[in-house]
C-alpha cells in the first residue's frame, strides 16, 4: 500500500480550504449598470429624461457593493443600508470636494460608480446563499387583498384629478373627493387586517399596504401642485443651485453656508444625475424620506422583537403620527434619516451586556414591575471586523448629522449617552466622541451662532416649550387655524399614552432590558428643552426624535402578549383608525396658508435674475418664496430684503408708498445699509388668498393704497407681471417727481 506523505498539512489530507463564492450573475448585471451609468454621467447623456434611472442606480449601486458583505443582516436592514450607504458615500465625498474647494462633481461621480462596479466583483467570503424567498401560492384568497388594495390605489389617482384647486379654510380636506377618503379608508383597513392576520405570507402584503399607506398621506398634496409646496423649500433650493453654480459655498453669506454638508450632497447628486436644478426633485424629497424613515423604523423594530405584529404596528404608528411636516427638501430631514440609521446600526451590531449597576436596576424593576420572569434577550454577535465597520459608520454618519444640521447632533447624543454610559451600546467610548465631534465643529462657528441666534435660549423648560418672541407676544404658529393646533396636540398625546402604557405592559412581561433601552431613547429628547426653544420649534422636534421609540411603545401595548386576544385585537384597530383621521386633519387643514404657486415661483425666479447688488426688495407677504436662486445672497440681510407684511394689517392706517420708501430707508439704515438706488416692490395676490384663510393675515383691500402709489407715481415701471405677482422697479431719483 502506497504512502502519502505531506508535511504541510496537519488533519484530514481530504480537508480543503473553503473557497470564496463567485460572484453571482445578479452581481454582474449590477456592475454592468453601474458601469453603464458612470458612461452617462460622464458625457452627461440624457439630461433630465434619465436623470431619475441614474439617481436611483448612483444610491444602490455603491451601498449595495458595501451591504453585500454583510450576509447575516436582516433583510430589511441590509435593503435601508444599501440606500443610505450609497447615498452617504456621495455625501461624504461632495463634503471632502466642497471643504478642498475642488469642484468636480461628474468625474468624482464616475469614480464612484466605477469602484462599486468593480467591488461588485470581489468573490464574496465562503458561506451558503441566502434562500429566495418563497412567494404565496396562486390563490384567490391570496391575490384578492392585492386586488383590493390594487383597486384602492387607482381609485387615489383618480381621485387627484377631481380635487378641487381653490382652497379654503379647511384646505385640502374639503378640495379632496369622497373617493380619495375612500381610497384612504380601505388602505387602512388593509393595514390593520394584514397585521391582525399574520400568516406566513402577509408580511409582503403588510409591506405594500404601508407603503401605499405612505403614498396616500404624503404625496397627495404635492402632485397636486407642479412645484414643492412649501415656501420654506425655496432657500434650501436657492442654497444648493448657489453651490451648483459656483462650486463652493461661502460662510460668510448665512448659517446654511456654515453647515453645508446637505446642501453639498444635494447639488452632487444633482450635477451627477443630470439634474441642473433642485427644483427638478426637490418636491419628490417629501414622500421619499417619509418612506425611508418608515423602513428605518420597520428595521428597528425588527431588531428588538420577533413578533411581527409589533414590528408592523410600529411601523404603522409612525407613519400616522408623524404629523409634523419635516419630510420636505431640507438639512433637517437628511439628518434625521442619518440618525435613524445610525441608530439602527448600533442597535444591530454594536448591542453589549449592560454594567453591573445597570443590572441591579433591571433587577429591581423587574423585582417591582414583572409579573412574569425576565426574558433572556438573543443578541446576535458579529465579529470584530464587522463590529469595526459599523463602528467607522456610525462615526462617518455622525460626521455627515453634525456638517449638515445644528441640532440634530445634541439631540442624538441625549438618547445614546446614557446608553452608552450603561454599556448597553459598545464601546463606551463612542458616545463621548459623538459629542467631541459635534463640538468641534460648533466651536468655530459658535460666535455667528451666537451673534445672529444665540446659543441657548435659557434654561426655564417652560419658556423654551412654549416659546415667546422677544417682544413678548407669542410667535407665529402655522397650526393657528381652527382646532389645527389642538388636533396636533391631541394626536401627539394620543401617541405618547399608549406608548406609556406600552413601556409599562412590556416591563409587566419581564422584557426589561429592551423597554429601558427604547424607553431612553424616547424619554431623552425633552431635555433639549431645558436648554433651547430652537426658534420656537423646539417641542416640535422633541417630539419627532421621540416618535420612533413612542411607536413601538404604542405596539407592545397591544400585542406583547403571547397571544392577541379579541381586547387587544379591538384596541389596535380602533387607535389606528383614530391616529389616520387625526393625521389626515392636521396635514392637510393647512395647505391654503402653505401652499406655494408656480406663478409666484416664476416671479421669485426672475427677481433673483434682475436683482443687483445694492438693491432692495420690498415683500409685502410672508410666504413668497423670494429666496430662490443662486443669487439669493444680493437681497439676504435685513434692510436687503424688507419686509412691509407687519405694516398692512391696520385698514385705519393705509400705507402708501411714501411710507413704504420711509420705513425701507430706516431698515437700512438701522442694518448700516446706504440707501439704495433701486427698490423691487413684490405684490402677490397671496394677501388676497389668506385674507380668507386660516391666518386672516391681512385685511381686504389693503394693498389698495400701497399698489395704486406704484401705479400712478412717476419714478415707478411694472417689471413683471405674471396671473397671481406684479413686481414695481422704483427708482429713488425720479421717485415722486
Amino acid at each position: 500500500m502506497a504512502l502519502l506523505i505531506r508535511g504541510d498539512v496537519s488533519g484530514p489530507m481530504n480537508s480543503r480550504t473553503p473557497r470564496r463564492r463567485r460572484p453571482g450573475y445578479s452581481d454582474y448585471v449590477l456592475a454592468l449598470i453601474g458601469a453603464v451609468t458612470a458612461v452617462l454621467i460622464l458625457f452627461d447623456v440624457g439630461g433630465e429624461s434619465v436623470a431619475g434611472a441614474k439617481l436611483l442606480v448612483i444610491l444602490a449601486i455603491p451601498g449595495w457593493a458595501l451591504v453585500r458583505w454583510f450576509r447575516d443582516v436582516d433583510p430589511v436592514a441590509r435593503l435601508i443600508f444599501t440606500v443610505v450607504a450609497g447615498a452617504t458615500a456621495f455625501a461624504l465625498v461632495a463634503a471632502l470636494m466642497g471643504w478642498l474647494q475642488v469642484w468636480n462633481p461628474r468625474p468624482a461621480a464616475v469614480g464612484i460608480m466605477l469602484v462599486s462596479a468593480a467591488a461588485l466583483l470581489v468573490p464574496l467570503p465562503p458561506g451558503a446563499r441566502a434562500a429566495a424567498p418563497q412567494l404565496p401560492r396562486p390563490a384567490i384568497r391570496t391575490y384578492a387583498p392585492w386586488l383590493v388594495l390594487l383597486a384602492a390605489m387607482i381609485l387615489w389617482g383618480f381621485s387627484l384629478g377631481s380635487t378641487n384647486p381653490r382652497l379654503g379654510d379647511l384646505g385640502l380636506l374639503a378640495a379632496f373627493p369622497v373617493t380619495w377618503y375612500l381610497a384612504l379608508a380601505l388602505v387602512v383597513a388593509l393595514c390593520i387586517w394584514s397585521i391582525v392576520r399574520n400568516d406566513a405570507n402577509s408580511g409582503w402584503f403588510t409591506g405594500a399596504s404601508i407603503t401605499g399607506l405612505v403614498a396616500i398621506l404624503y404625496s397627495s398634496a404635492g402632485l397636486l401642485t407642479d412645484v414643492p409646496r412649501l415656501p420654506w423649500t425655496y432657500k434650501h433650493i436657492a442654497v444648493t443651485d448657489l453651490i451648483q453654480t459656483t462650486g463652493q459655498f461661502n460662510p460668510d453669506i448665512d448659517i446654511y453656508n456654515r453647515w453645508p454638508g446637505f446642501f453639498l450632497f444635494s447639488a452632487f447628486l444633482g450635477e451627477s444625475s443630470g439634474y441642473k436644478d433642485a427644483m427638478a426633485y426637490a418636491g419628490w424629497a417629501e414622500p421619499v424620506f417619509a418612506l425611508i424613515n418608515v423602513v428605518l423604523v420597520l428595521a428597528i423594530a425588527r431588531t428588538l422583537t420577533k413578533n411581527p405584529r409589533i414590528y408592523w404596528t410600529s411601523t404603522l404608528v409612525f407613519a400616522l403620527s408623524n404629523w409634523l411636516n419635516q419630510n420636505y427638501y431640507s438639512p433637517q430631514a437628511f439628518a434625521y434619516t442619518l440618525h435613524l440609521t445610525m441608530c439602527l446600526v448600533i442597535l444591530t451590531f454594536l448591542r453589549g451586556d449592560p454594567a453591573p449597576w445597570a443590572v441591579r436596576i433591571e433587577e429591581r424593576l423587574s423585582r417591582r414591575l414583572s409579573r412574569e420572569a425576565p426574558v433572556q434577550e438573543e443578541i446576535r454577535t458579529y465579529s470584530r471586523r464587522q463590529q469595526a465597520l459599523a463602528i467607522a459608520a456610525v462615526l462617518v454618519l455622525q460626521a455627515m448629522i453634525v456638517m449638515s444640521h445644528q441640532l440634530t447632533p445634541y439631540l442624538a447624543i441625549l438618547g445614546l449617552f446614557p446608553l452608552f454610559l450603561a454599556r448597553y451600546f459598545k464601546p463606551a467610548w463612542l458616545a463621548p466622541a459623538l459629542l467631541v465631534m459635534a463640538l468641534l465643529y460648533l466651536l468655530p462657528n459658535a460666535e455667528f451662532v451666537k451673534d445672529k441666534y444665540g446659543l441657548l435660549s435659557g434654561f426655564d423648560f417652560l419658556a423654551n416649550a412654549g416659546y415667546k418672541s422677544s417682544s413678548g407676544s407669542a410667535a407665529p404658529s402655522l397650526f393657528a387655524g381652527r382646532w389645527l393646533a389642538r388636533e396636533a396636540l391631541a394626536l401627539s398625546l394620543f401617541t405618547a399614552l399608549l406608548a406609556g402604557l406600552g413601556f409599562i405592559r412590556n416591563f409587566r412581561r419581564g422584557n426589561v432590558r429592551t423597554t429601558l433601552i427604547v424607553g431612553t431613547l424616547a424619554a431623552t429628547p425633552i431635555v433639549g428643552l431645558f436648554g433651547t426653544s430652537y426658534g420656537g420649534e423646539g417641542r416640535l422636534r422633541v417630539f419627532m426624535f421621540a416618535l420612533p421609540w413612542l411607536a413601538i411603545g404604542a405596539a407592545w401595548l397591544f400585542w406583547s402578549g403571547k397571544l392577541p386576544g379579541r381586547k387587544a385585537i379591538v384596541g389596535a384597530a380602533s387607535a389606528i383608525s383614530v391616529m389616520a383621521v387625526l393625521f389626515t386633519a392636521v396635514y392637510f387643514q393647512n395647505e391654503a396658508n402653505v401652499r406655494v404657486s408656480a406663478a409666484d415661483v416664476t416671479a421669485s425666479r426672475w427677481l433673483d435674475s434682475n436683482v443687483r447688488r445694492g438693491d432692495a426688495v420690498v415683500e409685502t407677504t410672508y410666504h413668497l418664496p423670494l429666496l430662490v436662486g443662486p443669487h439669493y445672497a444680493f437681497y439676504l440681510r435685513n434692510g436687503q430684503l424688507v419686509s412691509v407684511a407687519a405694516k398692512l394689517h391696520n385698514p385705519a392706517q393705509p400705507f402708501t408708498g411714501d411710507d413704504m420708501l420711509a420705513y425701507v430707508d430706516r431698515t437700512r439704515s438701522a442694518a448700516q445699509l446706504r440707501p439704495s438706488d433701486r427698490v423691487f416692490v413684490v405684490v402677490s395676490d397671496l394677501q388676497q388668498r389668506t385674507s380668507t384663510g386660516v391666518l386672516r393675515q391681512f385685511p381686504e383691500d389693503v394693498m389698495v393704497p400701497l399698489e395704486h402709489d406704484l401705479e400712478v407715481a412717476r419714478g415707478t415701471e411694472l417689471v413683471f407681471e405674471n396671473k397671481s405677482v406684479r413686481i414695481y422697479e422704483v427708482s429713488r431719483a425720479d421717485w415722486g417727481k
